[in-house]
Order: structure tokens, then sequence, then C-alpha cells
């Protein structure tokens, strides 16, 4: 029976690849399961096996207690006899059971519960770390939920049928390459995903085509992707020597030609990144002409002028286009023709002058004129001469009134620009497009958490803060419920 023992330990070790250590504890496990058999399903028993011999010993224990409720594996300290005393426990040696056929058998089940245990450990070593690597597979089964491919002998991994390209068919024993998604896991242990739409698939099959990008040579700084539709992909080079766009093009289109091929024939864009938002938009549009850009810093939004004909080629179809430099770049995007662009000026502007005579508390009639002298700021007003001044504001002394209010206005927003408190929530200081009169009126309010923001209402957060307009008020909002969606 030795003799068995260690033939079964190096046998099923060199089969499945596992330790032979965790045979051995599959055995000393499963004899002392064979062995409760005979006493009591309940009682404390452990095998050891010697890794040398093959000869093993068995041992029952008691747990030593104080008042025994379960007399099956509890004894108190007067009852110990001639039992060993270890960390708490009676230990004994007791007679081996006979190892044959029917606890063989019983045995069986738990040496190969340990094996795959042992085995989904080494899947899960092993995967964890290629998280995002492309690999490729053997389709075995397609089924309405997944396909299921073989990466290595008796490996299999799956795609979902949301993780595949619209379109693509596929059929028994086709070769097919996909990124290592996430590693979950399921009662039969963990399972690998794989993905054809996730964004790094492209990614790691130019790094494979592009040998610049292996190298380092050449980064891809950002990436958005329609599956199977299009994709936009903005690179960079630290040697001023290489055109990063086209490397990654390359003769004649081969090494992109070879990616969208892999990807379902996929269109790519591939174009220059920059740190600037008007100039990445401008890299990514070309060759499409652009006559100007207005950038609106609080609502991260650019506005772009463009011939009417271009606007339907910008936006793309069902807005896919805009969609996927939105999520590229970051900005929300207007794009207007040339006569909607001036209307859109005119409204800002408009919009501009509406908000100092709010704050100065204009009439109409002095708005109009400060609008005919273009003063849309608080500082114009207050480095104006004393003749533009009487002519807004007719009179010497209500001139005087404004230039006082704005003087405080500009002192007043001084202050908010050093605005500080440190028990405000950072993801609310640092929301995008927020500023510090909003922040100092939550501030005082008692509202420091970015929830806060997002659970108000455009009415509430003008009435604390005068200083925002009904627009500026609800992009704060949206933008604050943003982690809501995601």
């Amino acid at each position: 029976m030795n003799k068995e023992i260690l033939e079964v330990v190096a046998s099923v070790s060199m089969e499945k690849g596992v330790d032979k250590e965790i045979i051995f504890e599959a055995l000393e496990e499963a004899i002392a399961s064979a062995s409760k058999k005979l006493l009591d399903d309940e009682a404390l028993v452990n095998v050891v096996i010697n890794r040398k011999t093959g000869d093993y010993n068995t041992f029952r224990a008691w747990e030593i207690v104080d008042e025994v409720m379960n007399e099956v594996n509890e004894i108190t300290e007067a009852d110990v006899d001639k039992q060993e005393i270890v960390d708490g426990f009676a230990k004994v040696e007791i007679e081996n059971i006979d190892f044959g056929r029917i606890s063989a058998q019983a045995a069986k089940q738990v040496i190969i519960q340990k094996v795959r245990e042992a085995e989904r450990s080494k899947i899960t070593a092993k995967y964890e770390g290629l998280v995002g690597q492309v690999i490729s597979g053997q389709v075995k089964r397609i089924n309405r939920d997944f396909l299921l491919l073989e990466i290595e002998e008796d490996l299999n991994a799956q795609i979902p049928r949301d993780q595949i390209i619209p379109g693509e068919i596929f059929k028994l024993n086709d070769r097919v390459r996909a990124v290592i998604k996430e590693i979950v896991s399921t009662p039969r242990g963990p399972q690998i995903i794989l993905s054809r739409t996730d964004e790094r698939l492209v990614v790691e099959l130019f790094s494979q085509e592009v040998p610049e990008i292996s190298e380092g040579t050449i980064e891809i700084k950002a990436i958005s992707r329609d599956p199977g539709y299009r994709s936009k992909i903005a690179v960079k080079t630290y040697d001023g020597r290489i055109d990063p766009v086209g490397a990654c093009v390359g003769m004649r289109g081969s090494r992109v030609q070879a990616v969208s091929n892999e990807i379902g024939n996929e269109r790519i864009d591939i174009f220059i990144h920059s740190e600037n938002p008007a100039e990445f938009v401008v890299n990514c549009l070309a060759p499409i002409k652009i006559f100007s850009i207005l950038v609106d810093d609080r609502t991260s939004t650019l506005i772009l002028e463009v011939e009417e004909e271009n606007q339907a080629q910008i936006i793309g179809k069902n807005g896919q286009n805009l969609r996927l430099m939105t999520q590229m770049i970051g900005w929300s995007f207007q794009v207007l023709n040339k006569e909607q662009f001036a209307e859109y000026q005119n409204s800002s502007l408009i919009e501009k002058f509406d908000q100092v005579a709010e704050r100065l508390g204009l009439a109409d009639a002095e708005k109009e004129q400060m609008m005919a002298f273009e003063m849309d700021t608080l500082e114009k007003v207050v480095d104006a001469d004393a003749d533009t001044l009487s002519k807004i504001f007719k009179t010497q002394k209500r001139a005087s009134e404004v230039t006082d209010k704005a003087n405080e206005l500009l002192l007043q927003d001084a202050f908010n620009d050093d605005f500080s408190d440190p028990t405000m929530e950072d993801t609310l200081v640092n929301l995008n497009g927020i500023t510090n009169d909003v922040l100092s009126a939550l501030s005082s309010n008692n509202l420091k958490k970015l929830d806060d923001l997002a659970e108000m209402s455009v009415g509430e957060l003008m009435e604390i803060c005068d200083k925002v307009t009904e627009k500026e008020a609800s992009a704060l909002i949206m933008e604050a419920r943003k982690p809501w969606f995601n």
C-alpha cells in the first residue's frame, strides 16, 4: 500500500503538472475522510504521510474545553489520560484503516477536487498577469451566450456575445484573436473572459504590427472605439525624426490594414496627439478646415466654426464621429456653420454683458450703453476714463456708484480666488468647470460633498450663488452627476 501511495503521487503529479505536495495533502485528506466514516463524521482526524517511504499515521484529536458540549470532538482537561496535548487539543494515534477498494473510491473524489483546485490556481496565477494582452484560441463551442475558445490544451476561455464585434460570424475550429478582459470567479473556478470589442485589442494589435510602438518610440496616447465601425487613435512620437502617423499606417497602408482586417474591417483614423484640446480637435478633423474655435473651460465645450457642408461629416452618421471625439478628447462639442457661429458669439456676448450688468445692478439703458462701449468686464469699468463713464451713466454721482460697486466686486473676486476649505471633498473642489465663487457659496451653506451639488436643482444653486448663470449652474450639476451613470 505504501508503494502504491508513492506511485499515485508520482503519476498524478506528472500527468496533471501539479506539485507532489498538493497530491500528498489530497491523499492525507482522503484517508482522514475515509477514517471518519468508521468513527464519526464529526470526529477530528488527521493523517500524516511520510513523503519518502509512503508510510502513514492516523491521529484523532479532541478540543480541550471547560465544559463538554460534544463528546465526539471535545474533552475536559481532567479527562485527558494518555493523549498528548498539542496547542489546546488532546491527540492520540489510532490504528490506520484498511485502505481497500471502498476507501480508495471515497478518496478519489477528494484527490480529484484537490487537483482541480491546484489547476485553477495555476490558471489564475498565470493569466491574471496577462490581462489586457492579446491571445489566440480555437473555437470549440458556439452558443447563444458565448464563444468558447481553447487557448491551451484542456484550458478554455469565453468571449461573451456582447464582447464580439457586431456582424462577426465564427465556425468551429476557427482561430480567433482577442484581448484578455478579466478573470472572474465562478462556482467551477476562475474563468478567463476575452473581448474583441475592448479598446485594448486595437492597442495591442498595433503594438504587434508597429515595431516603433513596441519599442516605445511611438505611444498611443488616446483611443476611442465604436467596435466594428470606427476607431480613432491619437499617437505621439518621442523621436522627432519619425512621423508617428506614417509609421502606424505603414507602407501603402499595410500596417493599419492588417489591424483593420483583424477587427472586421473596422475603419481606423490615426492622428497626432496634443495636450491642447483645440489643437487636438484640429488634428482629429484634418483635412476639414476649421475657421474658429471657442473654448469654454467652465463647461469643457469646444465650439467649432466650419463650412455648412462639413457639419454632417464632422458629426458623422448617428453622431458617431462626434461621440468618438468626445470620448477621446474628454470635451463636448458644438459644430456650427458661419451663421450659427456668429449667432452663438452674439448670444454669448449678450450673456456676458447681462452678467456684468446684473452684478452691477444696471438699468437696461445703462446696459445698452455698456454694450455700445464694449465694457464686458468689471476691469474695463474700473479702468474707464471719466468722459466715457459720464456718457454711459449720465451723471458723475451714478458713475462713482457703479465704479465703487465694480471695485467692491473685484475685491470680493480676489478673495474668492484665494478661497480654500480643507474640509471640502476633493472631488467637489476639483470638479471640472467649478469656480471659487461657487465653492465659497457651497462652503457657506455647509455643502461640502460632490453629491450635495449633484442633488441640487438649478434654481437652488443660483439662489445660493448669484454669480452663476442658469446655463453654468445646469452644466455644473450635470458634471457632478456624471459618477451616477458610470
